[in-house]
């Protein structure tokens, strides 16, 4: 939705919207559920085209349409609501006639968590869901079809519906709940042979490993991006000086073409004031190599800039033209290797 505060935002208007309209008109629906941007409501069939007509008309950015039930049916996010012969209502769980049912199969390069996720997802829905028998039934039969059709077997499904109805069970039985342990996760990309020593490692210092999805073939060959060349980019640059081994090395967070051209227009009007580069030239009446000015490392976070800044001016081995010590001063960026 662009900005994190975008759903907090618009939460914050639409409950302003439904209680102003609740407070102010009698055909405000009697149930109205709204969960973000989709609304279960019981309107009489007779005032729906006037309710519509007053909710489109409270604010010119907010259109709402309508899905009456068919047969006494209804879809509702993920829910099936059917209207019994005594007025109740029953629930089944609701798939799009688009549904595949694929997910990540079983011979996939991916951590066992990722292959199940979809399952425990759809497992937690069938034992938290009040369904009658026959929609349980249903729905089991359909998880199991699902984990046949993307290479898993029954145990597979199996284990992890026992998991979720022992927990429904425990839920059940008490209102004490365990106390969730507060842990620190490092990422690592999944690759058994050399992810799994370092998994055991890690968890003896209370850390837990999460998992990223092994490179693909895709990534490998395909870049869907074009490239952007070095002077477009921020970062870390070098400038020599043309009379003398000395460099400058900087940081930008702007395009590297545009402070290079800010670092000439310094040396030409002679302003030593704007620029180590321009006060070094003046100094010593040297020229600068344009010619030969270097983008040193592409640096995409404004925040890492320092660091990197910093490793480049302790660990050169070329005098220096910068008047200031590097941003952070640590004997670390030493043992650093700057091909990262």
């Amino acid at each position: 939705m662009g900005s994190k505060l975008s759903p907090l935002l618009a939460e914050l208007f639409m409950s302003d919207f439904e209680g102003d309209l609740e407070k102010r008109e009698k055909l405000f629906p009697r149930v109205w559920w709204r969960y973000v941007d989709d609304i279960f409501a019981t309107v009489k069939e007779r005032y729906l085209p006037q309710t519509l007509e007053l909710l489109n008309s409270q604010h010119s950015s907010i259109k709402f349409t309508v899905e009456k039930e068919v047969d006494g049916k209804l879809p509702f996010l993920d829910l099936l609501i059917s209207r019994k012969d005594d007025s109740t209502v029953k629930f089944g769980i609701y798939r799009k006639p688009t549904s595949t049912d694929r997910y990540i199969t079983g011979d996939s390069n991916h951590f066992g968590a990722q292959k199940q996720a979809a399952f425990h997802s759809m497992a937690h829905r069938l034992f938290n869901i009040p369904m009658e028998n026959s929609e349980f039934e249903s729905e089991k039969e359909r998880i199991l079809l699902a984990a046949n059709l993307n290479g898993y077997d029954e145990k597979f499904v199996y284990k992890i519906l026992r998991k979720h109805e022992r927990k429904r069970f425990r839920s059940n039985a008490t209102t004490f709940k365990p106390e969730k342990e507060e842990s620190q996760r490092v990422s690592l990309p999944f690759h058994p042979p050399l992810t799994n020593g370092i998994r055991k490692i890690l968890s003896n210092h209370g850390l837990k490993v999460a998992y990223k999805s092994s490179n693909t073939l895709k990534d490998c060959l395909v870049s869907l991006k074009d490239k952007v060349p070095p002077e477009e980019r921020s970062g870390i640059y070098e400038i020599p000086c043309e009379a003398c081994p000395a460099v400058y090395i900087g940081q930008t967070r702007r395009k590297f073409k545009t402070r290079i051209k800010e670092h000439k227009n310094a040396v030409e009007n002679n302003r030593s004031n704007e620029s180590s580069v321009a006060a070094h030239a003046s100094e010593f009446n040297h020229s600068i190599d344009w010619e030969k000015v270097k983008f040193k490392k592409c640096v995409r976070k404004a925040s890492h800039l320092n660091a990197w800044e910093s490793m480049y001016i302790t660990t050169s081995e070329r005098p220096l033209m910068n008047e200031d010590d590097a941003p952070i001063i640590s004997p670390l960026f030493n043992l650093a290797n700057k091909n990262v």
